[in-house]
């Protein structure tokens, strides 16, 4: 039901206006910006993961924090109440299992926004 919540959605999960507004017309930096976040989500995602399945809540919490700007910058607001809550989780080392649900969610959220940053990043070449 989640998957198809957020992958059947017809709105967009990104709102690149915050990143079009800060650059301006240079083209070029909001393709590198793009190029960046598509390069860094999946590392960021594979090292959360890896650390669920440790239960390194350190880690978890540390690129939890850190996606929070990425995700920011490309206006995917919906994802950063919950990386806020596995955070937090993460910070009190207390419910894997809450953890490991909201990380399902910021999977399929990432993914979406992958895909749409892709079809937007077109129009910089």
């Amino acid at each position: 039901m989640l998957k198809n919540e957020i992958i059947n959605s017809n709105e967009n999960v990104c709102n690149l206006k915050y990143l079009i507004d800060l650059m301006g017309s240079k083209k070029n930096l909001i393709k590198g910006i793009m190029d960046a976040f598509l390069n860094q989500v999946p590392e960021d995602l594979k090292h959360i993961n890896d650390a669920i399945l440790k239960i390194d809540y350190p880690t978890i919490k540390i690129f939890a924090h850190t996606m929070k700007s990425s995700v920011s910058i490309m206006g995917i607001s919906v994802l950063e109440p919950i990386l806020q809550k596995m955070e937090d989780l993460a910070e009190i080392t207390t419910d894997i299992e809450e953890i490991k649900f909201l990380n399902g969610k910021v999977i399929l959220i990432c993914k979406q926004a992958m895909e749409e940053i892709e079809k937007e990043k077109l129009m910089y070449i």
